[in-house]
């Protein structure tokens, strides 16, 4: 039995690899390859691949820095309102409430009058006698010099012969009594506490029937004619504004934007308001180096111009004005690839360039180097792109919704830049 096997195991694999070879030789007439030669493969031509973008051109122009500052609202006046006199109060006015607003000379406060009408009276009366006196003083000089004349007496009298000394005392007294009753008068017209200018009320802290004197506090009042806002400089912000150092050397009215930092809401946004630098602190702040300048916004409270009110201690931004540069590139922040490099379209290729800033802000970057005359800024955001592709320019903005080129389509691109198109796996 293992004779006949070793018999029969040869003849069959003989016969199965004859087999075998009749089949594949059948196959390679009809036509099919079981592998490729890569030497003998025609090449395809292969096709350059371009990246879908938007553009900005870039054109030199004039570009005005706005300095960013804040502040907070205060008044220009503030005042401790007091009594010149001593009294009871006897009558408040409306407009000494708080928050309410009055007028120059406006009588807020009223106190008892009676004492100093009784003042007034005696200074009256003091007057009359001092005039009196006075008359009588003048009539007995009169009749000392005809007296003396009538004696005889050759040489000229003395002062006190003809009561000079008298005279001039009864006028002293006259002129006295005068400014006593001047005093009664004034006393009398400053029981009626009166407005020191246009303004509105802070806080007033004295009560109907209260005893106050002359250095009781009634109430804290402030100007509303107009308001200041302090606002700190850097020594980055004074290489480019030089801030006035008089009032009269302000030459830009109402160039200065001031915006509330409280309601950031859109729905809640009100106008700007605007007013002028004055004037210039004299000396740095010791914590922060910085330099404080004093901007002035006319009416405030929109009396007059109807405008939203601006309240005192409401923190504002400013937007400054300085100086212009002139013949720069605007490169908007968010078209930056990374720091400081943007991507440009240049004799129709895809660029790489860094820039050097000379001036920057929250939204755009100003420079004049890196930037050739006629470069176009990608817009699309493109991270994976490759330098030197060709750029196809998107012209409507429907085409690519998304303002991105997806990364397999840069991907494709790949180091050399160079694509072929796809091949299908024929079927057996």
């Amino acid at each position: 039995m293992r004779a006949l096997l070793h018999i029969i195991l040869p003849i069959a694999i003989i016969a199965l690899g004859a087999w075998g070879y009749t089949e594949l030789k059948g196959l390679k007439k009809e036509g099919y390859k079981l592998r490729k030669d890569p030497a003998k493969e025609q090449k395809r031509p292969v096709e350059q691949p371009k990246i879908r973008t938007r553009v900005m051109p870039m054109d030199l122009q004039d570009f005005t820095i706005t300095l960013h500052s804040q502040g907070v609202v205060r008044p220009h006046n503030a005042t401790t309102l007091t009594s010149q006199v001593s009294g009871r109060i006897v009558e408040i006015t409306p407009s000494f409430e708080d928050g309410a607003y009055f007028s120059k000379g406006e009588i807020l406060i009223k106190l008892d009058t009676a004492d100093y009408l009784t003042d007034l009276e005696s200074a009256k009366a003091q007057l009359a006698r001092s005039e009196a006196s006075f008359a009588q003083e003048q009539a007995r000089a009169k009749q000392a010099l005809l007296n003396w004349k009538d004696a005889g007496f050759e040489e000229e009298a003395s002062d006190l012969v003809l009561r000079k000394p008298q005279l001039r005392e009864a006028e002293a007294n006259v002129n006295s009594a005068k400014s006593s009753l001047e005093r009664a008068k004034r006393n009398l017209a400053r029981t009626q506490v009166k407005a020191p200018y246009d303004g509105r009320v802070r806080k007033r802290n004295v009560g109907l029937g209260q005893q106050v004197g002359a250095s009781t506090p009634l109430g804290e009042v402030f100007s509303t004619d107009f308001a200041e806002v302090r606002l700190p400089l850097t020594s980055r912000d004074l290489q480019y504004y030089n801030p006035p150092n008089k009032p009269e050397a302000v030459t830009n009215k109402d160039n200065i934007h001031f915006e509330s930092i409280l309601n950031q809401a859109e729905e809640h946004a009100t106008p700007p308001w605007v007013g002028s630098i004055i004037r210039a602190e004299g000396e740095l702040d010791t914590d922060s180096k910085q330099l404080f300048v004093i901007a002035k916004i006319d009416d405030p409270f929109g009396l007059n111009n109807g405008k939203a009110p601006l309240f005192i201690g409401q923190p504002v931004r400013a937007s400054i004005p300085a100086k212009t540069l002139s013949d720069v590139y605007t490169v908007p922040r968010k078209h930056l690839k990374e720091l400081n490099e943007i991507l440009v379209l240049r004799n129709g290729l895809l660029k790489s360039v860094t820039i050097t800033p000379i001036w920057t802000s929250a939204e755009n970057i100003i420079t004049r180097e890196g930037i050739e005359p006629g470069d176009l800024l990608c817009t699309t955001r493109l991270p994976y792109a490759p330098e030197g592709v060709p750029v196809e320019i998107i012209e409507d903005a429907r085409e690519d919704s998304s303002g991105e080129v997806s990364p397999t389509q840069q991907a494709q691109a790949g180091d050399s830049g160079k694509v072929g198109k796809k091949r299908t796996k024929p079927r057996r």
